[in-house]
């Protein structure tokens, strides 16, 4: 899959987490989602690591997965332990953390999926379960080889998070998102 069938997939996984969690939020975890979404591809710059290798894998995922949310948490304490006045006092590193665990797995769990459910004509298919199950999966469910059509796809993530931003409304209902009930 091309890089914008890719960027497609990311919003489209995102979605759900971004309406949970409103529109100011939902925008920025979107955002990060698509910014992760890329990260397996890393494999193309890294001499002796193989394209559609332990990069493509969901062990990979949840590994990047800890390790950006870990940086992302200290980086936020860095910011908190600082002489500037916090802009946000409703971040803790904790949730930070958190926050971008889980962007960061679903932007790379998504890439991995997409992969398997599109292979470039010339690619390897991808082994997501390794080391559990090495068996290489490519199951061709819509020929999105073309670039037209992952540009369709990416046409569709931004037009879900439209609706999904257009339609919240907690700007309506002072400030009250599906995620306040949870607090």
């Amino acid at each position: 899959m091309y890089p914008a069938g890719h960027y497609g997939v990311a919003l489209l996984v995102a979605a759900p987490v971004a309406a949970f969690l409103g529109r100011k939020a939902g925008t920025v975890f979107s955002t990060f989602v698509l910014l992760v979404a890329v990260l397996p591809d890393i494999d193309k710059h890294v001499p002796g690591v193989v394209h559609h290798g332990v990069t493509h894998t969901f062990l990979f995922a949840a590994v990047a997965a800890v390790v950006v949310g870990a940086l992302a948490g200290a980086a936020y304490w860095a910011y908190v332990v600082s002489p500037a006045t916090p802009r946000w006092p409703t971040l803790s590193p904790k949730r930070v953390f958190v926050w971008a665990t889980v962007g960061t797995f679903l932007g790379v769990a998504g890439h991995i999926v997409a992969d398997v459910l599109v292979l470039l004509p010339g690619t390897q298919p991808v082994s997501p379960f390794w080391p559990v199950f090495n068996r290489k999966l490519h199951y061709e469910i819509v020929p999105l080889g073309a670039p037209v059509r992952n540009l369709a796809l990416l046409a569709a993530g931004f037009a879900v998070q439209a609706a999904i931003y257009h339609f919240d409304d907690s700007s309506r209902s002072g400030g009250q998102t599906l995620a306040s009930y949870f607090r």
